[in-house]
């Protein structure tokens, strides 16, 4: 796992996400669906928190971009919110399923669009 979130990490301060990665590992621990999330979310929290910290030298945010990054912030703890109530009801096996497709769908795009 060390290894497994030093490449995360690297990839991310290098292209800005490695989400399906990290997802990838994380699927391979078979946690249960709410502490699978609740994983990710701790280390994207550390890894965002760390990647501000280090590259805060180079920020030039203006007024717009911090009006849509809290924009962005509401509607993503409403979005968490729903999907808490969604996976709660969820089987695990077919949340495991559901995630392995979405990281499919999302690679692929990534290499047609990326």
């Amino acid at each position: 796992m060390f290894l497994g979130g030093g490449v995360v990490g690297l990839l991310s301060g290098l292209i800005g996400s490695a989400g399906p990665i990290g997802a990838a590992l994380f699927l391979s621990l078979n946690l249960q669906p709410v502490s699978y999330i609740a994983s990710e979310a701790v280390t994207a929290i550390t890894m965002h928190i760390t990647k501000t910290i280090i590259y805060q030298k180079y920020l030039d945010i203006g007024l717009n971009a911090i009006v849509i990054g809290l924009f962005m912030g509401f509607a993503m703890i409403i979005g968490t919110w729903v999907g808490k109530k969604i996976i709660d009801r969820m089987p695990k096996e077919k949340f495991m399923k559901f995630v392995g497709i979405l990281m499919a769908i999302i690679g692929l795009q990534m290499l047609i669009f990326g």
